[in-house]
């Protein structure tokens, strides 16, 4: 089970990025901020180390993005698409779309983000499946068959990001998510929205690929406990 470490802006050092990575093995993956990676990538090379965000390829060059023509960027391990905080800053599910079949075919995972795209809470998931399926087969539309072997999605309720109110789901809320996306799907399917170690030990035994962090990646100590619950998870 992998455990994905997006560490956002929390950390401001690269030192602090670099303890983190030192500390852990490959089943953490390091989704590290634009700024650092080029410095972080030369130096720990056999680290899973991606970013947080790239630009869909276009023809003409724009001032300030970041290519996956770069020296090193297209080295990237994997790469994160369709973060809420992203839509926060003016992306959308066009743009989304744009860069997962601008990016598919680089050897590198998409880890692709979804819900029903509301910061509206609810109790059970088939309030939402509606809003939620449209919002994933939009995506699934625009990948190659031969590529979905790259694919991570990622489910994560908007309204569960602590940034947002942190409202959590009710274990079983996921399971009824679960449920759905095994019978109609066969990608991997990590869990988001504010997973740390007491939501480990309230969702224990739930069937997720993997899981990803926000501010709890900035704990070593809370990533530690997390991957102690984790190896026990069935």
């Amino acid at each position: 089970m992998v455990i994905i470490l997006n560490y956002k802006t929390y950390f401001t050092k690269i030192s602090s990025y670099r303890k983190s990575i030192k500390a852990f093995d490959k089943n953490v993956w390091h989704a590290v901020n634009p700024y650092f990676y080029l410095h972080l990538k030369k130096e720990f090379p056999r680290k899973i180390i991606g970013l947080q965000n790239l630009s869909f390829r276009i023809d003409k060059p724009l001032t300030g993005e970041i290519s996956p023509e770069f020296e090193l960027v297209s080295k990237a391990n994997f790469v994160l698409l369709g973060h809420s905080e992203r839509f926060k800053v003016g992306e959308n599910l066009e743009i989304v779309k744009k860069k997962i079949e601008s990016l598919q075919n680089l050897p590198l995972n998409l880890v692709i983000f979804f819900s029903e795209l509301s910061y509206q809470p609810k109790e059970k998931f088939n309030e939402v499946k509606k809003e939620t399926e449209k919002v994933l087969n939009n995506y699934i539309q625009t990948i190659d068959e031969e590529n979905f072997s790259k694919i991570i999605f990622v489910y994560e309720p908007w309204w569960a990001i602590s940034t947002e109110g942190g409202k959590i789901p009710p274990r079983e809320f996921l399971q009824e998510f679960l449920d759905w996306f095994r019978s109609k799907y066969t990608t991997k399917v990590f869990y988001g929205g504010s997973f740390n170690p007491q939501l480990a030990l309230e969702y224990k035994g739930l069937d997720f690929d993997g899981f990803v962090l926000g501010k709890a990646s900035t704990s070593i100590k809370e990533i530690k406990t997390i991957i102690k619950i984790l190896k026990n998870w069935t």
